[in-house]
């Protein structure tokens, strides 16, 4: 009779959970496949050291991340326990008096009392500490499962003080029994099911950090418009979601008090798949305002710790919206600059001829040349950020660095595909790529971290591929025979760019390159791989902000910076740097605005 009972409940929860998540799995099925199982070299190291190692869940916030980890791996550890004692309870075989079931019982002690500790630590941050990220709302459902696994693990250590027959005994394992079936017909509809569907999550999440394939126009792909077109990788996300807002407090436009929160636009995803609202516009979902308030720094998804990819859903979504005439006005006029000069100031060609000339810069041979600089948009025409670039020169002909530019140049396209307005973005990549191939770089310099993400990764898509570096990475190696022990020092601090610290890793460069020539670094809040956004990105360099709720993303950044007492600020970017400038100047600071090229060449040093 006691296995009859146990055996309707043991089916009753399993009837719950498969129906929940069968429901799941056709929604998910149902989509365009974006599934991709690419480089499985790299998503199995990330699947190690992220899932089972639990790095990112710990690396942001140490202790928190601790706990939960603790709970993660009791997860794990007791699989075995609990699949051993429900084979005895349904009557299909007795193995918990083998003696190796013992030991394992004994082994996972430890583990209980581990998550004993992190589970009452999580309780507690939920239910009275409650962290912005968390938001104001109690999850009653997060304190019972909190509740329910408390429980188990005390059932569990109750087994080694009752007597085995007992009837104090048999209700322990009865209430452990109907906790974990409870917990199993609850965890579908919860954001606990990023126990179940995490570990997919992260294996499936690309290699690439904000990913956006190309759209096939033959195939009539115009982007994201209404709720069936998400794919189905967007879709997994959805479900995945563990609430925990470290997409929220990490981005830029929500920290600037903005619309745009990362987590509610995966949550909105979520119900309205589960609505049915197949046939509903996204812009509608999310508004479309907030849609253009990313700044594409990734932020989001580099701290997502279970694999969520937030801009494919932004950005294509942005992509459907262009595709309608819906792009905001300011992103009209950057359009017809592209269109028009190829370029996104708008100017004339002669600009880039006149600086070409004016500083000496020959026309790039491979027979004649190491490397080949890439100017882009603003070393072609900005006047300011041309100064650094010929300080950049400088330091290349004092090495002994032969270097030339291409004849012509058309932007990489990255302002066109980050705002969704793929067609154009396609018409400039392809344009640039015939050009690279005739020209046969082997190595690209430049000192804008966007050119080095859409000619390094984006360009890929098209079959292309070349070695492009950001000026902070090849200079550091170029100068390292430089000693500097006799330079003055200067306190400075660094500003990251997002697409050269979060998109290309690279963080210790540009620093090595900064202390070996003078430079004692305060560092800022928000720096390395996670540094805060100077505002520019996604085409936001081209908006008039001060229509838009909150405070400007850059006038976040420039007080952070300033809090660094530093008064003089490094940066590696030509959009940063102009971001960075405007803030400055709105606060009538006298803070020095620097480009690492300028700051190095100011005190190179030659060889002894």
């Amino acid at each position: 009779m006691t296995t009859l009972a146990f055996w309707i409940v043991f089916l009753a929860g399993v009837a719950a959970f498969s129906s929940q998540v069968a429901r799941r799995v056709q929604i998910i099925a149902a989509a365009p496949n974006t599934f991709s199982l690419d480089n499985l070299g790299f998503r199995t190291g990330r699947f190690i050291v992220d899932v089972l190692l639990q790095k990112r869940t710990i690396k942001e916030r140490p202790f928190t991340g601790l706990m939960h980890a603790f709970v993660f791996w009791g997860f794990v550890a007791f699989g075995g326990y609990t699949l051993t004692e429900f084979l005895f309870g349904l009557g299909i075989v007795d193995l918990t008096h083998a003696g190796w079931f013992h030991v394992y019982k004994l082994a996972l002690t430890p583990f209980a009392i581990a998550v004993l500790g992190g589970i009452g630590y999580l309780f507690v941050r939920r239910a009275f500490v409650r962290p912005v990220a968390l938001g104001a709302k109690v999850s009653v459902e997060s304190l019972i499962i909190a509740a329910f696994i408390a429980t188990l693990m005390i059932t569990f250590l109750l087994t080694f003080r009752l007597a085995e027959g007992s009837t104090a005994e048999r209700v322990n394992w009865w209430v452990h029994a109907i906790v974990i079936l409870a917990f199993m017909a609850l965890i579908p509809a919860s954001k606990h099911l990023h126990l179940l569907l995490s570990p997919i999550t992260v294996f499936l999440k690309s290699p690439e950090l904000g990913n956006l394939p190309n759209l096939d126009f033959e195939k009539e792909q115009v982007g994201l418009e209404t709720v069936k077109d998400l794919g189905s990788k967007s879709r997994l996300d959805a479900f995945t979601c563990v609430e925990c807002g470290r997409c929220q407090v990490n981005c830029p436009a929500w920290g600037a008090g903005k619309e745009l929160n990362p987590k509610t636009i995966i949550l909105q995803t979520q119900a309205a798949l589960l609505a049915g609202e197949s046939d509903r516009k996204l812009g509608e979902i999310y508004s479309e305002k907030v849609l253009w308030q990313c700044t594409t720094c990734g932020a989001c998804e580099n701290q997502c710790p279970v694999g969520i990819e937030h801009l494919p859903i932004l950005i294509g979504s942005r992509r459907g919206l262009t595709s309608n005439g819906d792009a905001p006005e300011y992103l009209g006029a950057m359009y017809n600059n592209l269109e028009r000069r190829s370029n996104i100031w708008g100017l004339g060609y002669e600009q880039r001829t006149k600086f070409v000339a004016s500083a000496e810069l020959e026309i790039f041979d491979p027979a004649k040349h190491d490397v080949m600089v890439w100017l882009g948009c603003a070393g072609s025409f900005d006047a300011d950020f041309q100064k650094s670039l010929k300080s950049m020169f400088a330091i290349l002909r004092t090495c002994g660095v032969k270097f030339g530019v291409l004849s012509k140049e058309k932007c990489t396209g990255d302002p066109a595909k980050r705002t969704g307005n793929e067609y154009m973005y396609q018409e400039l990549a392809n344009a640039n790529i015939e050009d690279l191939k005739a020209a046969g770089p082997k190595k690209i310099l430049t000192s804008c971290p966007h050119c080095v993400k859409t000619i390094g990764d984006d360009y890929k898509k098209f079959g292309y591929e070349v070695e492009i570096v950001h000026s902070s990475v090849y200079i550091e190696e170029l100068t390292r025979e430089k000693l500097a022990a006799d330079v003055s020092r200067d306190k400075v601090t660094f500003h990251d760019p997002c697409y050269l610290g979060r998109y290309a890793g690279k963080v210790d460069e540009p620093r090595a390159l900064l202390e070996r020539f003078g430079g004692d670094i305060s560092e800022v809040e928000r720096n390395r791989d996670n540094p805060y956004c100077c505002g520019a990105g996604g085409g936001l360099l081209f908006s008039d902000k001060e229509e838009e709720q909150g405070t400007r993303i850059s006038d976040v950044r420039f007080k952070q910076l300033q809090a660094t007492g530093a008064n003089t600020v490094i940066t590696a970017c030509p959009f940063c740097s102009i971001m960075l400038k405007g803030a400055g100047a709105s606060a009538q600071s006298d803070t020095q605005f620097v480009d690492l090229m300028t700051y190095v060449n100011g005190k190179l040093q030659p060889r002894a």
